[in-house]
C-alpha cells in the first residue's frame, strides 16, 4: 500500500478526535450559504423576462448573457484555480464570497445599466469558478468515507436551492403585474436583496471556513497539475462516462428555459410556469439528499454505493418523462405536468452529486477537483450553447426533443454499458 493511501486512511480514523465533530458542518454550511446566495440571480429575470429587458433597454435575448457569463468564466477560470483550491481552500472560498458580494452591489447599484449588470455578473461568475466544483474536495478534506456522498449532496444542491428561490420568488413577486413602473421598482428590490444576502456570506465564510492541513490530507498521486489535468483522456471509458454525466447535468441547468419555452405557447401562466420549476428543482433537491444518506449508510455497513443502480434507474425517469412532455405537452393538465416535472427533477438532477461521486471513485488516485471540474466544464459547455440554440425561431419549440436528442445515446450507455469502480471506498476500507 502506497504511503498516500496509508496516510487517507489515518485520516478518515482519526477525524473525529482531531477536527470537532460539529466544525465539519458549520464549514459545510458557509460553503452551501456562499453557493446559495451565488446563483439567486442566474435566474432571477426568467418569470419576468421581458420587462426586465424594458427595464434596462436591450433586447430580451440579451438577457442570455447574465447565466452565459455563469457558464464562460468557469470554463476559463475553473481549471486554472484547481491549484489555488487545492493550497488554500479556506482563502479561496473567503475571497470568492466578497467577489459575490461586490458584484451583486455593482448589479444593485448600476440600477438601469445593463453594462454595470454585466460587469457585475462577471464577478460573480468569476466567484462561483472558485467554488463550483469543491463540494466533492471539501467533502475529503473536512468529512470521513461514511458520511462523504452527504456533504457533497448537500454542498452541490446548495446551487440548485438558489435557483429554486430565486425563481419562486420572482414568480410570486412579478405575477400579475403589468405596470412597468411598479416592475422597475420590484427588480431594484430583488436585486438589493441579493445584495444583502451575499454581503451577510462574507462573514460566515471567514468565521466558519477555517484552514487544514490540506498538504497532509492529500491523497492523490504526486503528478503535475497539468499533466494530470490532460492524461486523463488516456483512461479506458473517461470520455464517455464524462460527456455521459455532462450533458445530464447540462440539461438540468436549462430545463426551466427549456420548460419555460414550450409552456407559454399552450396558454400557462407565468405563476403556473414558475410552480412547475419548484417542483422539478424541490423534487430533485429532496429525493438526492434522500438518496445520499442511503448511500452513506451502505457504506457505514461496510457494502458498495448502489451508484450503478441510483445513476440507471433515476436518468431513466427523467428520460421517460421528458420523452412524455415532448408527445403530451400541449395535451397535459396542469396536475400531470407537476408529476412530470417531479419526475424530471428526480432524472436530471439527483444525477449531479452522484454522478461526481461515483467518478472520483472510479478515477482514483486522480485529483478529485480535475475530475469535477471536467465535468461541471463539459456542462457548462453545454448550458452556454443551448441558451443560444433554443431562442432559434426553427428550434425554440422543439426544445425538449433538442433535449431528449442530445441524452438518448448516453441514457442507452448508462443502461448497457455503464459500471462504477471503487478504488477510493476499497483503499479507504
Amino acid at each position: 500500500m502506497s504511503k498516500s493511501n496509508q496516510v487517507e486512511i489515518y485520516y478518515n480514523e482519526q477525524i473525529s478526535s482531531k477536527e470537532s465533530k460539529r466544525m465539519k458542518w458549520f464549514v459545510l454550511f458557509a460553503y452551501s450559504f456562499l453557493a446559495f446566495s451565488n446563483v439567486l440571480g442566474f435566474v432571477s429575470y426568467s418569470p419576468v423576462w421581458l420587462n426586465a429587458a424594458i427595464y434596462y433597454d436591450v433586447e430580451a435575448n440579451d438577457l442570455y448573457w447574465i447565466g452565459n457569463l455563469y457558464y464562460i468564466t468557469f470554463f476559463v477560470f475553473g481549471p486554472p484555480f484547481i491549484p489555488l483550491l487545492e493550497k488554500r481552500l479556506d482563502l479561496c472560498l473567503q475571497v470568492s464570497s466578497i467577489l459575490t458580494a461586490a458584484g451583486a452591489w455593482m448589479v444593485w447599484f448600476g440600477k438601469q445599466s445593463f453594462f454595470m449588470c454585466l460587469v457585475g455578473y462577471f464577478f460573480v461568475g468569476v466567484s462561483e469558478a472558485l467554488f463550483l466544483a469543491v463540494p466533492v474536495y471539501l467533502s475529503e478534506i473536512w468529512f470521513t468515507a461514511y458520511d462523504r456522498t452527504l456533504a457533497t449532496c448537500l454542498g452541490s444542491y446548495a446551487t440548485l436551492a438558489g435557483i429554486m428561490a430565486s425563481y419562486t420568488y420572482s414568480s410570486f413577486q412579478f405575477w400579475d403585474l403589468i405596470d412597468q413602473e411598479i416592475i422597475n421598482i420590484k427588480i431594484e428590490e430583488m436585486n438589493f436583496i441579493i445584495a444583502i444576502l451575499n454581503t451577510i456570506c462574507v462573514p460566515f465564510c471567514f468565521i466558519f471556513i477555517r484552514n487544514t492541513n490540506q498538504i497532509a490530507r492529500n491523497v492523490e498521486e504526486n503528478l503535475g497539475f497539468f499533466k494530470q489535468f490532460f492524461e486523463i483522456f488516456r483512461i479506458e471509458e473517461f470520455l464517455l462516462d464524462l460527456l455521459a454525466f455532462a450533458m445530464f447535468i447540462g440539461i438540468s441547468w436549462v430545463y426551466i428555459s427549456v420548460i419555460s419555452l414550450q409552456l407559454y405557447p399552450f396558454g400557462y401562466t407565468q405563476l403556473e410556469v414558475g410552480i412547475a420549476g419548484i417542483f422539478f428543482t424541490g423534487s430533485g433537491i429532496i429525493a438526492g439528499i434522500w438518496i445520499s444518506f442511503k448511500l452513506d449508510l451502505q457504506t457505514r455497513q461496510g457494502k458498495l454505493p448502489d451508484y450503478d443502480i441510483i445513476i440507471k434507474y433515476t436518468t431513466s425517469m427523467g428520460f421517460l418523462a421528458l420523452l412524455l412532455l415532448a408527445f403530451l405537452i400541449s395535451y397535459l393538465p396542469f396536475w400531470v405536468l407537476i408529476i412530470l416535472n417531479i419526475m424530471n427533477g428526480i432524472g436530471l438532477n439527483v444525477i449531479y452529486p452522484i454522478a461526481i461521486e461515483a467518478f472520483v471513485e472510479k478515477l482514483y488516485p486522480l485529483k478529485s477537483l480535475i475530475v469535477s471540474t471536467w465535468i461541471l466544464g463539459i456542462a457548462n459547455i453545454l448550458g452556454f450553447a443551448l441558451n443560444y440554440i433554443l431562442v432559434l425561431p426553427t428550434i425554440i419549440d422543439y426544445g425538449i426533443w433538442l433535449s431528449l436528442l442530445i441524452l438518448t445515446p448516453f441514457q442507452l450507455y448508462f443502461l448497457l454499458f455503464y459500471k462504477s469502480k471503487f478504488r477510493r471506498f476499497e483503499l479507504s476500507n
